[in-house]
């Protein structure tokens, strides 16, 4: 089987949220200790703070030293996460997120927020053991379209509750009142299809491009390029038409498959 490669992972997470930039409220403190309190642990466990958009762990809770035996929290990324999961569960873990992706689309606004995914897979620790990682994420943060701009995870320690070394369902678990799904049916993967051998970007879109890709913003990419916003405003624009995409997102798949770079 082709081992994926972890950018092959961080391309649904930015379609999963529409790649939005949003700073984090300082208040949300208090929100993400209730969204805790909802979630039942059955084993040691960590949390953390994960934006789709930058594919990045932005808090780490200090016990995944203790759970996944790595030294430091900042080792513990979500790159890291893929590289060291089961072979036999990447393609699973893949096509979970894919139908996540499909299923939070469906929503409206106001569901976005009323939903944990859970699912698990196994996890590779620091000394080489593995362990069954049961995963649990609930959105905290989204914008006025429904688009998820940050979510909570907690991932628990279910090794001892795994008698026949089986993976479980993926679930969608509604809160407060809404109706629940489990062991959904997962589609297979989705592939989007282009002709590279059409795209010609100049070098300067290129560098914009690339700029894109590590989530920076147009002042951001303005700055570190010497340019003015209009500019790379307009190089966004001609970026977009010449990879034939609708979105930021989009293009963002297509430069993860394609390897437009």
């Amino acid at each position: 089987m082709e081992k994926l490669k972890f950018d092959d992972m961080k391309k649904t997470w930015y379609e999963i949220a529409r790649y939005q930039e949003k700073p984090m409220d300082v208040n949300f403190e208090l929100e993400i200790h209730k969204k805790l309190l909802e979630i039942f642990q059955v084993g040691e466990y960590y949390y953390y703070i994960f934006n789709p958009a930058t594919a990045s762990f932005e808090y780490v809770s200090d016990n995944v030293r203790n759970v996944m035996k790595v030294e430091k929290t900042t080792d513990f990324t979500p790159q890291y996460v893929f590289e060291n999961m089961h072979p036999d569960d990447q393609n699973r873990f893949l096509a979970h997120e894919q139908k996540v992706l499909q299923f939070f689309s469906s929503l409206t606004p106001e569901q976005v927020l009323k939903y944990k995914v859970s699912y698990d897979y196994r996890l590779r620790c620091g000394d080489g053991s593995y362990k069954w990682i049961l995963m649990q994420t609930v959105t905290i943060q989204s914008d006025d379209s429904g688009a998820v701009i940050r979510v909570i995870g907690v991932q628990t320690d279910i090794s001892h509750l795994k008698t026949n070394n089986q993976p479980s369902g993926l679930s969608f678990i509604g809160l407060d009142g809404e109706k629940s799904y489990y062991n959904v049916p997962v589609n297979e993967i989705i592939t989007v299809e282009i002709n590279e051998n059409t795209i010609n970007l100049t070098s300067r879109e290129k560098e914009v491009l690339r700029k894109i890709v590590e989530g920076k913003t147009s002042s951001q990419i303005a700055d570190s390029l010497f340019i003015s916003i209009h500019t790379v405003n307009s190089h966004r624009k001609k970026i977009l038409q010449k990879t034939n995409s609708k979105s930021i997102s989009e293009l963002i798949i297509k430069v993860l498959n394609y390897n437009l770079l």
